[in-house]
């Protein structure tokens, strides 16, 4: 499965919405939506936020 879509999945299994992620990451839904769509890829210190948030290991969710 692509990086997007595990984010994306994660999100999900974790009963987030794109806006309640952006706000505890730091950034904004636009970011999201990008991060899940493959349109941008996320800066490592993000990438750790969001893998923290979500309680996944960041090499399950993004691509190293």
């Amino acid at each position: 499965m692509a990086s997007n879509k595990r984010l994306k999945a994660a999100r999900v299994l974790r009963g987030l919405t794109q806006l309640q992620l952006a706000e505890m990451v730091g950034t904004k839904e636009i970011e999201i939506s990008r991060y899940e769509t493959g349109r941008a890829y996320p800066a490592p210190d993000t990438k750790r936020r969001i893998a923290e948030i979500l309680q996944k290991p960041v090499y399950e969710l993004f691509d190293c």
